[in-house]
């Protein structure tokens, strides 16, 4: 496929339907992958409702650009709204396509970017070759003499701004010129002021300028303007670039920028930067300058901030008020403060934005206001300041005594306190902590529907029913003011003293030993503990089975012993433990049992000891027998016999000597 020639596409289908629905569309996509419809057609005049086979047709005429692109159609079904949305379609697969082209010379690098003063060279190529020269200002060369595939040019130090080297051809016929672009940073960067703001107030509009001199080219010159604040957070406030000016000699220049400066902004620096930016070909990153860095002070109107609320707060009498009223402003505020006029002098800090009063009572009570001012305005801050009483004593005690207090009968308790306001703000807690120190909270009384500002007496009442555990432990109630957030925190209260209760109930024996039955060996010693806890302490009384014998008990009586222990001694024994309040009982069943098995070992030691003796005789009788025959000293002399047998006596076989 040739640049420039016209060429016919077909697309082709098959057993379609029905033909009148279809529409057939070609495309492109170049090697970028940019996609192009070519062309669309439909025919909608064919009134076939059965499967057919049909081509469509479009002339293409490439372009050098075309080479590697890739072509294609589809045959898409319209079917009308009623149809399938999108509405169904197939594409054909795709046709890679070559694009020859011509080209007399060709030069490398296609740009080139170079900084002034700087070596610069390129290679023109021709295929076939020819004879070719260079056409420049800096670096020119002439005509060779002979045909050749390639030439170079270079120059040590291009010095020329507008050098167009060009390589050409014998008689001109065919030449291409190097694109190339020379570039110089310029010589400096500042930033300043359009007009010198005197003082930089907060939200007036100022112009910032960045002045550059003796940079080239001006067409690719990027300036950007930056701030960074206190904390190092830098922030770009805007970019400004002018590709429209194709000088390519240097040239100075100011770019200019609105600001409009925030309290925040006070103390902050702006700067801005030059960036030639001169594309892939260039120097990366881009070569860049940068000015100086310009410190700013922003003045702005007090805005108060450390006012607590600013609305209102409360205080017990008594209490020290403090109230900073500090605000941020340049220049520094100054402050005044107007009090209620019951109010003593403040102590003030020096720049007087605390105030301070110690031992507040009721008549300093009202409006607290605080100016900050400076010459661009000011701020107020009022405060409502609310002193609140607690009340002149708070006790806890019965409605009617109880004599004693005794388990699980509910009684009264109640808290009475005296010369409280608000009451409607009062929340009244009944506690009570154990002996080991466990703090519980029996309830809590509040009664927000009395609207009375006031001092007033008041008492709030708790039913309290105690368990044994509560025996020993303490009781006591506190009255709190909830005066909201922007009351003292935390909120004031005053507790009442302890009081001391103890729980009646009766006997429960806790120390029998399975209060069911318990074995013991005869003769052994049986101890039985009976012991109960109960208030007031209880008597115990004890039943034995009728053979037991008197045992012995402690002085209370809660432990029975009884010592070396018979069959006969075997029963119930029944332990009472008893107080006003009522009696616990516990039976423990005692089987007293015979070991036998001292006696089989004491008749098995002494069956030893009879065989052991039956031994001894046995042996001694039979080695006195044996030891006991006659015997003469001449039968113990040696005899001669010629033969030198051996003698026998008394059976027995004697050796000579």
């Amino acid at each position: 496929m040739v640049e420039q020639h016209q060429n016919q596409l077909q697309c082709l289908f098959q057993n379609i339907a029905p033909i009148e629905r279809l529409r057939v569309t070609f495309y492109k996509v170049n090697t970028g992958g940019e996609q192009t419809e070519l062309g669309t057609q439909q025919n909608s005049k064919y009134n076939i409702k059965t499967p057919v086979n049909r081509n469509y047709t479009l002339d293409f005429t490439p372009s050098r650009d075309d080479d590697g692109a890739q072509l294609w159609c589809s045959a898409m079904l319209v079917l009308g709204p009623e149809g399938p949305q999108p509405p169904p379609v197939m594409e054909s697969d795709r046709l890679n396509i070559p694009v020859h082209y011509a080209e007399c010379l060709v030069v490398s690098p296609v740009r080139l970017v170079v900084k002034y003063g700087d070596p610069a060279s390129a290679k023109c190529t021709s295929d076939p070759p020819q004879q070719m020269g260079w056409e420049a200002t800096q670096g020119g060369v002439g005509l060779t003499d002979n045909k050749e595939k390639f030439l170079n040019w270079s120059y040590q130090r291009v010095t020329d701004w507008n050098i167009k080297p060009t390589c050409f051809t014998d008689g001109g016929d065919c030449q291409k010129q190097l694109d190339i672009t020379v570039y110089k940073l310029p010589d400096f960067v500042s930033i300043s002021y359009r007009s010198h703001p005197d003082p930089m107030v907060e939200q007036h509009q100022n112009q910032l300028q960045c002045l550059f001199q003796n940079i080239a080219p001006i067409e690719r010159l990027r300036v950007t303007f930056y701030k960074v604040n206190t904390g190092g957070e830098q922030t770009e406030l805007g970019t400004q670039q002018n590709s429209k000016d194709n000088i390519k000699t240097p040239v100075n220049g100011t770019y200019t920028l609105d600001f409009t400066p925030s309290r925040d902004d006070d103390g902050a620096q702006l700067w801005c930067s030059a960036m030639l930016v001169l594309g892939p070909e260039g120097p990366q990153p881009p070569p860049v300058m940068k000015s100086n860095r310009l410190n700013i002070t922003v003045h702005y109107k007090p805005q108060i901030t450390m006012c607590p609320g600013c609305f209102s707060v409360s205080i017990t009498e008594g209490d020290t008020l403090s109230i900073n009223c500090s605000a941020k402003g340049n220049p520094a505020p100054s402050y005044d403060w107007f009090l209620p006029q019951a109010a003593p002098a403040p102590n003030t800090t020096e720049d007087r934005s605390v105030v301070t009063i110690t031992n507040m009572v009721k008549s300093h009570s009202g409006e607290y206001t605080c100016i900050a001012i400076n010459p661009l305005g000011n701020s107020t801050c009022t405060v409502n300041v609310e002193v609140t009483e607690l009340p002149d004593f708070v006790s806890i005690s019965y409605m009617s005594h109880p004599d004693p207090m005794v388990e699980q009968h509910q009684n009264q308790l109640q808290c009475l306190f005296q010369n409280i306001a608000p009451i409607e703000r009062l929340r009244v807690t009944f506690y009570k902590v154990n002996t080991g120190g466990e703090q519980t909270e029996l309830g809590t009384k509040q009664n927000s529907k009395d609207n009375i500002t006031t001092p007033v007496n008041g008492t709030y009442t708790l039913d309290f029913t105690p368990s044994r555990d509560d025996d020993g432990a303490q009781l006591w109630c506190s009255a709190m003011l909830v005066l909201g957030p922007e009351g003292p925190q935390p909120p004031p209260v005053m507790e009442s003293d302890r009081l001391n209760i103890s729980v009646h109930y009766k006997p429960q024996i806790t120390m029998c030993p399975g209060c069911f039955s318990v074995s013991i060996t005869e003769g052994d010693t049986l101890s039985i503990n009976c012991s109960a806890k109960g208030n007031p302490a209880p008597s115990y009384e004890w039943f034995l089975p009728q053979a037991a014998p008197a045992p012995n008990t402690t002085e209370e009586r809660s432990v029975v012993t009884i010592t070396n222990m018979v069959k006969s001694h075997s029963g119930d024994y029944t332990c009472i433990a008893i107080n006003p309040l009522g009696n616990s009982t516990c039976t423990v069943n005692v089987e007293v049992t015979v070991d036998y098995l001292p006696i089989i070992a004491g008749l098995a030691a002494a069956a030893i000891v009879i065989l052991l003796v039956i031994s001894c005789f046995i042996y001694s009788s039979y080695y006195k027998h044996t030891r006991m025959g006659h015997y003469q000293l001449k039968d113990m002399l040696p005899r001669r016999h010629k033969n030198k047998h051996v003698a026998h006596h008394n059976g027995m076989d004697q050796s000579s000597m």
